[in-house]
């Protein structure tokens, strides 16, 4: 069986540290932070957790939020937001010493979910 990328770079604990980066720079963002006002991020961040880890090849049972589309409709996130939020995650990635070929395969992941996301 081939290791998941999951796996490869240590599981819940770094996908926790990849995430909780990747927040901090988003929150940094006012274009972006102006989506979680009045959210709960921890409550976001846990989902994410889950997300992400699901991405890296953890068994998708372990995902139950809700589908990208139900998460993301109403908010109105732009093309530009969308862009800039996967920029920061590949950033992110870089920054937690991912491999480039698999930020390659989770951004891969993550573009295929535009669709769902993006709604201006």
């Amino acid at each position: 069986m081939a290791q998941t990328l999951f796996d490869k770079y240590g599981g819940v604990p770094v996908v926790t540290d990849i995430v909780r980066d990747f927040y901090k720079r988003v929150m940094r963002r006012p274009n972006l932070r102006r989506y979680f006002v009045n959210v709960p991020l921890e409550n976001v961040i846990h989902h994410q957790i889950a997300f992400v880890s699901m991405v890296m090849g953890k068994t998708p049972h372990d995902y139950s939020g809700r589908s990208m589309k139900e998460a993301h409709r109403g908010i109105g996130i732009t093309s530009a937001s969308f862009e800039l939020a996967a920029q920061l995650l590949s950033d992110t990635l870089v920054a937690a010493e991912v491999e480039q070929d698999d930020i390659d395969a989770i951004m891969k992941k993550v573009a295929s979910l535009r669709a769902d996301i993006v709604e201006k």
